[in-house]
């Protein structure tokens, strides 16, 4: 019982991110103007932009990416779950960011046919919360896996 309730309450990090993330895509639809909102100075805007291409606008034909997303998020729940039953707390959190980040922008393509970025990083990218999420798990998940095979070795 202890581990469900522990569990439950790592998970709510990152689903509350999600709806932040949701949030943050719908006010970019109805209230950003087309030069964007300045958050600091003309280095960072919240400014709505549309990707219809993967990470980093790679364009691919949209019924491949669509197939490509749901693969990805069945192997994350696969992995999810592994960990969950495994009882590794941290690893699961960080396939959870993951999953939670791919779903928020899946849910975009599915709606839109394309992905709402929103924060413009200038001499950057354009990017959204759900980005930052499947980024920071991705690196948490090699920081834990790295630090766990050094542990056997």
């Amino acid at each position: 019982m202890k581990l469900k309730k522990t569990f439950l309450i790592i998970s709510l990090g990152p689903v509350l991110l999600l709806i932040l993330d949701r949030w943050l895509k719908y006010l970019a639809q109805i209230s950003v103007s087309a030069d964007g909102i300045a958050l600091f100075g003309d280095l960072i805007k919240f400014k709505l932009f549309f990707n219809s291409g993967l990470a980093f606008g790679v364009q691919l034909n949209y019924y491949l990416i669509l197939f490509f997303y749901f693969v990805f998020i069945f192997l994350l729940l696969w992995q999810w779950l592994a960990s969950y039953l495994k009882d590794q707390k941290a690893i699961g959190l960080m396939w959870w960011l993951v999953i939670l980040g791919a779903f928020s922008n899946l849910w975009d393509r599915l709606i839109l046919g394309q992905v709402i970025d929103y924060l413009d990083v200038k001499f950057y990218s354009v990017f959204n919360l759900a980005d930052v999420m499947i980024v920071c798990g991705v690196v948490g998940l090699l920081v834990l896996l790295a630090g766990k095979k050094e542990k056997r070795d």
